[in-house]
């Protein structure tokens, strides 16, 4: 987890929203349900933020390859039983605009940092609450705006 997110999640991330909020939230997530949890925290967070799901593997590069530029992409570890590293190393290569998060249930140490290497600017495990997923919502949002700062 970089500084700044584990720091806003540890604190509650109570905070306010950031004042640049990315042009668009990607969710891929296979598991509609906790896809619908995404964008359901984020619709109530930031009503006007454009939410785009994804919830298959069909096309998944060159799906996210074309999302708007700076986008905030959250993925889960593992879609339709795939992992997302490979996609996440060429999404990386191609969009280094992108801010991108590996989400899963399951989150070891050793998937964690093998997101981070494969590109992910974050890796979380899934929080257990609605707390806990508006703080990383949140801090997500912010490391987003941290990011298109640095990018520009």
């Amino acid at each position: 987890m970089s500084d700044a997110v584990s720091d806003a999640v540890s604190d509650g991330a109570t905070g306010s929203l950031p004042d640049r909020m990315p042009p668009t939230l990607v969710i891929v997530d296979d598991e509609v349900d906790h896809a619908a949890i995404i964008q359901h925290l984020i619709g109530d967070m930031a009503p006007r933020l454009p939410v785009e799901v994804m919830t298959d593997a069909v096309d998944l590069l060159e799906r996210l390859t074309a999302v708007p530029e700076h986008a905030l992409v959250l993925l889960d570890r593992l879609i339709e039983g795939r992992e997302v590293y490979g996609v996440l190393t060429e999404l990386r290569a191609a969009r280094p605009d992108l801010t991108l998060a590996v989400l899963s249930a399951a989150l070891s140490e050793e998937d964690r940092q093998r997101a981070l290497r494969a590109g992910a600017d974050h890796a979380a495990q899934k929080p257990g609450s609605l707390a806990d997923w508006r703080a990383l919502l949140r801090s997500l949002l912010h490391l987003s705006e941290d990011r298109r700062g640095a990018v520009a």
